[in-house]
């Protein structure tokens, strides 16, 4: 059997969609004979010495972001602010971090370089024409819906090859008059493949095993691998007429937020956990989802079947446009007042029955793990590109984004 193909992922951990990303494809790829994986923190290993933020402050720019942004929800003019001072860092260090990319490709090897962040990807293009050997292609694999200023994913070169999980995202790159031979179309954004399974074939067994009563509706309040005392927020302002409810609270790595849940006495059954690699299994058992309009949890939540119930007084500048789908195709709603929040919940409590294995299926289905494989072996030259659906009310494309006459294309999670 031949060499596997080495596959190297740049991730960045400001928030956690890019490492999902990155891990989901680590899982993905690594069954698959043909490759091998390595993970690389773009921010840790190759840019340590070029972040500015680490230089002039107590914070490097992966925590500015988690702790600042996200965890204390400075989502305004603030975040703003710091995606300027991000862009201006990386133009600053521009020839030095050049330098470092390139040693870390002389020292790995790489046959693909897969990206799963914005910003700074010129940079490897440039990095990676200046290593010695073979060219290396790269490939951009955007993680949100679409991008939120030209360039920020897309570099407006063609020296590279973009793969979109979503309508949005493809019509972006398009207009760029991107080569049609380096652009991918997958059928959503790449979750993990547990996000494809079925739902568990007897969701009253396993609530029942979680301590929840089978014929209560479940909600899954999840704010990213942080957490957020949002939750603790929303969770009281059902107190004064509790509706008839369940919630699970995945609180992620904030230990002080779930010990603060538990320590409530709350008028409805609660499962309370930290951080879990079994999301999957939570929101599987659920019936609506709560938390920010993130492009991975949506896609998660939406995958296995759940209403959406999305909150916008978090919601980061590049989030709006998964709102807006999420409205138009009617997948949910969303609110920005603990009222507002109170008010949807007991609606939907009242309204939405509960689930179970038979009738918990999406309205549409994610492929992208499935499909991602062969997308990669198709950069590589290995094989063609394999067939792909479309997003609802978009037009039938393969994975190239090609528009395919006559193909019924199936209505999916982009």
């Amino acid at each position: 059997m031949p060499d596997r193909r080495h596959i190297v992922v740049i991730y960045t951990d400001a928030g956690g969609g890019h490492r999902a990303t990155a891990e989901a494809l680590q899982d993905i790829l690594g069954k698959d004979r043909r490759f091998r994986v390595t993970l690389v923190n773009a921010y840790t290993r190759v840019l340590p010495k070029q972040d500015l933020f680490a230089r002039w402050t107590s914070r490097n720019v992966e925590q500015t972001y988690n702790d600042l942004v996200l965890r204390d929800g400075r989502t305004g003019l603030f975040c703003l602010g710091f995606y300027l001072l991000a862009v201006l860092n990386v133009r600053i260090m521009w020839h030095q971090g050049r330098r470092a990319f390139k040693a870390v490709w002389q020292d790995l090897r790489p046959d693909l370089v897969v990206s799963v962040l914005p910003l700074i990807n010129q940079l490897m293009i440039e990095s990676l024409r200046d290593a010695d050997g073979d060219p290396v292609p790269l490939a951009v694999l955007i993680t949100d819906w679409q991008e939120m200023s030209r360039a920020v994913w897309f570099p407006r070169n063609g020296n590279y090859h973009a793969i979109c999980g979503t309508d949005a995202s493809l019509r972006q790159i398009e207009n760029k008059r991107h080569p049609p031979e380096k652009t991918f179309r997958t059928t959503g954004l790449l979750i993990r493949p547990a996000f494809l399974d079925p739902p568990p074939s007897d969701i009253a067994k396993t609530r029942q095993a979680l301590g929840l009563d089978p014929a209560l509706p479940v909600a899954c309040m999840l704010y990213g691998g942080g957490g957020s005392w949002r939750m603790l927020n929303l969770a009281e302002s059902l107190l004064p007429e509790p509706p008839d409810i369940q919630i699970i609270f995945l609180c992620g790595r904030d230990a002080a937020l779930a010990d603060a849940l538990r320590a409530r006495g709350w008028p409805f059954p609660t499962v309370v956990e930290g951080f879990t690699p079994a999301v999957h299994t939570y929101l599987g058992v659920a019936d609506i989802f709560v938390g920010k309009p993130g492009p991975a949890s949506v896609s998660e939540a939406y995958a296995l079947g759940l209403r959406l119930l999305l909150d916008r007084h978090l919601m980061l500048p590049q989030e709006r446009p998964i709102l807006r789908w999420v409205e138009r195709q009617q997948a949910g709603q969303s609110f920005k007042t603990v009222e507002q929040f109170r008010c949807a919940l007991t609606d939907l409590a009242a309204t939405r029955p509960p689930r179970s294995g038979a009738t918990a299926s999406a309205a549409g289905r994610n492929a992208a793990a499935r499909e991602i494989p062969d997308v990669v072996a198709a950069i590589l030259g290995q094989t063609s590109a394999p067939d792909a659906s479309h997003e609802p009310g978009g037009e039938n494309r393969n994975p190239r984004g090609e528009v395919q006459e006559g193909h019924a294309g199936k209505v999916v999670m982009p």
